[in-house]
């Protein structure tokens, strides 16, 4: 599985590093992507999701890539985006791929 940073939360004058808009990307692999295999990938789901989301399910923080997902750098909380738990992206995953999708990166 993939995820990609789409947008850091902003609350009112303020941005939140640990609360972002994340992405699951339409990507499997057996290792770890390079930024051109993602840069035109669809986003399958989308939520807030605090850092933790990366550091509890093993992720890695592995760079930028050019966005081209149509959202802005910053965005701010709104209710109609769903606010994920640690484990959601990891549950997403799992529905998309199969159960093995969150052991590959």
């Amino acid at each position: 599985m993939a995820g990609v940073v789409l947008a850091l939360r902003r609350e009112g004058e303020n941005i939140d590093r640990r609360v972002f808009l994340a992405g699951l990307l339409d990507w499997r692999g057996d290792s770890i992507p390079k930024s051109n295999d993602l840069e035109s990938l669809s986003i399958i789901k989308h939520g807030f999701a605090h850092i933790k989301a990366i550091t509890e399910n093993g992720g890695e923080i592995l760079g930028e890539i050019k966005p081209c997902w149509n959202f802005p750098d910053e965005i701010e909380r709104t209710d109609s985006i769903r606010s994920w738990g640690y484990g959601v992206i990891r549950v997403y995953a799992e529905k998309y791929f199969g159960p093995q999708a969150s052991n590959n990166r």
